[in-house]
C-alpha cells in the first residue's frame, strides 16, 4: 500500500516525543462487543504506534465479529486508521490521513480523508469493491485558523485535555472533519443526577465515572441514528460505549476488558 502523506508534513514532523505522545504511545485498549443476548459477538482494539516515518504515528480502532455471528454476517471486519503527527506547536495531535474500511466476504468499502496542510486542502476519497469497483474523489479547501480533527486524533486529544477538563453537565463543541461539509460534533457529559441514574443500570460499576453521549455520521458506525453513549473513567479512558440502532444488531455495546499502558506511562489501577 502506498501511503499518501503530505510531503511538507513529513519534512517538518518533529522526531522527539512530547507529552501527548508519551502518554499514549504503545497503549492498547481491548473491548468485548455484544448485543441483545450475545455477550461476546465481537472484539475491538485501539492502538497507537510509531511508524517508519520520523515523527509520524499511526492510531487504529479495529473490530471484528466472532463465532456464530461472524459466520452469519460473512466475517465482518471494520477499521478506523489515522496517520498523524504533532501540531506545529507540539501541544496536540493533528491528522494527516484518515481511513475507514469495512469488509465482508465479497464486499469491501474504503473511505479516506487526506489533510494536506501545504496545499490547504482536504481530499475525500471513496472506493468500493463488490461485483463491480467504483471510486469517487472530491476536495474541500481548508480554512485558516481552524483546528482539524478526525475521529482518532479527536479521541486522543480529548482524553489528553486539549479541550479542557471533563466537567459534569458540560457540552463540548468539538471539531471533526471526516466528511465534506461536516465540521463539528457536540459531546455532552451528563449531570451527576443523570449519571447516577445510568450507573444503577450497570452490573459492573467499576471505573464508570463520567457518562457521555454524542452523535456521529450514521454511515460511519452503520447506525440508523448515529447516537453513541458510554462511560469514561476518571482518567478519561473509555470503559464502555453503546452505539444505538446499529443495522442488523440494534444497540451494540463494547466494554473494556484489557488495557496495556503506553510505553512511557504506568497505569495506577486496572479497570
Amino acid at each position: 500500500m502506498c501511503l499518501l502523506l503530505p510531503e511538507a508534513s513529513l519534512a517538518s514532523a518533529p522526531v522527539m516525543s512530547n507529552g501527548i505522545v508519551q502518554k499514549f504511545l504503545g497503549e492498547e485498549l481491548t473491548y468485548q462487543i455484544g448485543f441483545w443476548l450475545f455477550n461476546r459477538c465481537g472484539e475491538a482494539k485501539t492502538t497507537f504506534v510509531q511508524t517508519e516515518y520520523p515523527g509520524v504515528y499511526r492510531a487504529t480502532l479495529a473490530g471484528r465479529t466472532l463465532g456464530f455471528v461472524d459466520v452469519v454476517l460473512g466475517r465482518y471486519r471494520y477499521s478506523y486508521a489515522s496517520y498523524l503527527e504533532l501540531s506545529p506547536k507540539g501541544d496536540r495531535l493533528r491528522p494527516l490521513r484518515f481511513t475507514l474500511t469495512k469488509k465482508r466476504i465479497g464486499k469491501e468499502s474504503k473511505y479516506s480523508v487526506t489533510f494536506n496542510y501545504s496545499k490547504k486542502q482536504l481530499l475525500f476519497s471513496r472506493v468500493t469493491h463488490n461485483q463491480e469497483s467504483h471510486s469517487h474523489q472530491e476536495t474541500q479547501p481548508m480554512k485558516e485558523g481552524l483546528i482539524y480533527e478526525d475521529y482518532l486524533t479527536l479521541f486522543y486529544n480529548f482524553r489528553y485535555g486539549c479541550y479542557g477538563p471533563i466537567q459534569r453537565g458540560r457540552t463540548y463543541h468539538l471539531p471533526l472533519h471526516v466528511h465534506k461539509g461536516m465540521s463539528s460534533i457536540d459531546l455532552s457529559i451528563a449531570s451527576r443526577e443523570e449519571e447516577e441514574k445510568h450507573r444503577k443500570e450497570e452490573t459492573n460499576k467499576k471505573g464508570k465515572d463520567f457518562f457521555l453521549r454524542f452523535r456521529v455520521n450514521r454511515e460511519d458506525v452503520s447506525s440508523n441514528s448515529g447516537d453513541i453513549e458510554g462511560w469514561l473513567s476518571s482518567d478519561a479512558t473509555p470503559v464502555k460505549g453503546t452505539i444505538k440502532d446499529v443495522i442488523l444488531f440494534g444497540d451494540l455495546w463494547g466494554e473494556l476488558i484489557a488495557r496495556k499502558a503506553g510505553a512511557h506511562r504506568k497505569i495506577g489501577r486496572k479497570i
